[in-house]
């Protein structure tokens, strides 16, 4: 079922990316020049630009997780919370292939729409407002979900509805934040409120859902030592102004952005503290005539 109109987690997604097209249009805007607002992975030993944290650096590094697992080559792609499709188009000039995006948010399917025109791959690269816990018809080879099941309201069902896209031996790739039990419970509610996470789910009940889903755990890799959140010190400084400066807004869309920017800062500082992980979890569906 498509969504009629933006509201509630929607609204959020579209007053969020509003304010991203208007910082990239006055030179800044974080991820959303580069078509995806996931987080910034710094490199490992060996790469060049070590500490140049980059968007890109956590897609080719799920691409390559997907490769080793099997991904055929010109596959069939599903990424379930797409926003802006730049991990689509990244993948879709590594690998080619077929690409369907889902997001709730129309402003977000208007610009990854347009972008797909202006690389000239509209044929093979498709926009869906559209709910990852809706039906979802076609069949996949990898179906990839960062940074989105964060925000569903019952993770275990977002993953068995995904899973039921994969052809068998097909991949499903999550990356997300997830809580350690030791995160400070307070931080974590106001985290969890203003990024509109009604769940967040941790690990164990991730391998769960995805042993319940019927596929099988190829790989677990925690990423967290490549994030670089700021100082905690500045980290609550931050925090405490931009609260203020949230409770003065006038209007939804100025909340929005702000709560957006407030759950960044809180993340920044579970991370820092100890209290949340940034892991890519590698699921597979077994062939029919293979049991887990």
């Amino acid at each position: 079922m498509k969504e009629s109109k933006a509201d509630g987690i929607a609204a959020y997604y579209d007053n969020l990316s509003r304010f991203l097209d208007l910082a990239h249009r006055v030179g800044r805007g974080g991820g959303a020049s580069q078509g995806a607002t996931h987080r910034f992975l710094a490199g490992t030993t060996g790469e060049k630009n070590l500490e140049n944290a980059a968007p890109e650096r956590l897609d080719r590094l799920i691409l390559e997780a997907a490769i080793a697992a099997g991904l055929p080559a010109e596959p069939r792609v599903l990424d379930a919370g797409c926003g802006l499709g730049g991990t689509i188009f990244r993948w879709r000039e590594r690998v080619g292939g077929f690409y369907d995006g889902l997001t709730l948010s129309p402003q977000q399917v208007h610009r990854a729409e347009a972008e797909a025109v202006r690389r000239g791959v509209a044929e093979c690269c498709h926009f869906h407002l559209r709910s990852y816990h809706a039906p979802v018809s076609g069949s996949y080879n990898a179906v990839i979900a960062i940074e989105s099941l964060a925000h569903s309201a019952d993770p275990t069902a977002a993953i068995a509805n995904l899973a039921t896209a994969l052809v068998p031996c097909g991949l499903l790739l999550i990356v997300d934040d997830m809580p350690d039990a030791n995160a400070e419970g307070g931080m974590l509610a106001a985290f969890k409120t203003h990024w509109r996470c009604p769940v967040l789910a941790d690990a164990a009940s991730y391998r769960a859902a995805i042993v319940a889903a019927g596929l099988k755990p190829l790989r677990e890799e925690d990423l967290t030592n490549r994030l670089r959140p700021r100082p905690l010190y500045w980290l609550k400084v931050l925090i405490a102004v931009f609260g203020l400066a949230r409770r003065v807004a006038p209007t939804r869309g100025l909340r929005d952005v702000f709560d957006a920017m407030i759950g960044g800062f809180l993340l920044e500082a579970l991370y820092r503290m100890g209290g949340m992980h940034y892991r890519l979890i590698v699921a597979l569906k077994p062939a029919a005539d293979n049991t887990l």
